[in-house]
């Protein structure tokens, strides 16, 4: 039995949407290849919905419904409210992979994807409540290097506070070969410090990321400890890009930010 026929429906709203495209493929007698032209994508990709894999997409759902007259944009709006707990990591990924532009804020951490494994193994270490350390940090590796190996295609942006290039739950050897790692990556992206004298901006309301999709979307994503939740709202996303905005209004340029990261390890070598 494969992944699609094994899918069950009841587990979760994401399922079903699985479910029910492969029965409307069926009932049309359409092959993967023909629903891909439908909703703008490949065959793989019909498959890998079908299969459980990846989700569909906000415009993908409105193609279908579209064409079909079928109902998956409100069940993909239910599936995002009230399965967003239990299916976010898939989500963003999914959303993440092949991105046009990634824009993120962190405050008091380095954001997920540009930890060095002993970084990352410290930050999840010190959390103390994911019994497999070890594949959580497997995790953020692999999804640092699908976004890494996008670079060439894809504008990144990170704004960072200051804070988070002092963060004391970490050994100091660590943290020095993380802030090597983020003078790196300014090679690459734009990274930029929202130094500690600034005064208290939108940020304290929390980290999030903002992500323009291969195809034009706009969605964002509210970091929690563990998890995360999915923004898919226009106007919501349009709100949080304002943040961003407002929040890189009180940062350093990037050279400026650049020296200051060398500082801030140049005086951790010190001790």
């Amino acid at each position: 039995m494969g992944a699609a026929e094994s899918l069950r429906p009841e587990d979760s709203l994401w399922n079903l949407i699985s479910v029910y495209l492969r029965k409307e493929r069926r009932q049309r007698e359409l092959s993967q290849a023909e629903v891909g032209v439908v909703i703008q994508a490949d065959k793989q990709r019909v498959a890998n919905i079908e299969a459980g894999r990846l989700n569909l997409t906000s415009v993908q759902a409105e193609l279908l419904d579209e064409a079909w007259g079928t109902l998956f944009v409100a069940l993909r709006h239910y599936a995002v409210v009230l399965g967003r707990d239990r299916e976010w990591t898939k989500q963003l990924i999914d959303f993440e992979t092949g991105a046009l532009i990634i824009k993120i804020y962190n405050s008091q951490i380095v954001p997920v994807p540009f930890q060095t494994e002993d970084y990352a193994r410290a930050i999840i270490t010190s959390c103390g409540v994911l019994e497999d350390v070890e594949s959580a940090v497997r995790k953020r590796m692999d999804r640092q290097k699908l976004l890494l190996d996008q670079l060439k295609g894809m504008s990144l942006w990170l704004l960072i506070d200051e804070a988070a290039l002092r963060y004391e739950g970490v050994p100091r050897e660590v943290m020095t070969g993380q802030l090597e790692r983020l003078i790196e990556l300014a090679e690459r992206a734009s990274v930029r410090i929202v130094p500690s004298g600034s005064p208290a901006h939108i940020g304290v309301d929390g980290d999030f990321e903002l992500i323009t999709t291969a195809d034009g979307t706009d969605i964002a994503y509210v970091w929690a400890q563990l998890q995360g939740r999915l923004v898919p709202d226009a106007s919501e996303v349009r709100r949080m890009s304002l943040r961003y905005d407002r929040i890189g209004a009180q940062a350093l340029p990037e050279q400026g930010s650049l020296e200051l990261i060398k500082k801030v390890m140049e005086h951790l070598g010190d001790h």
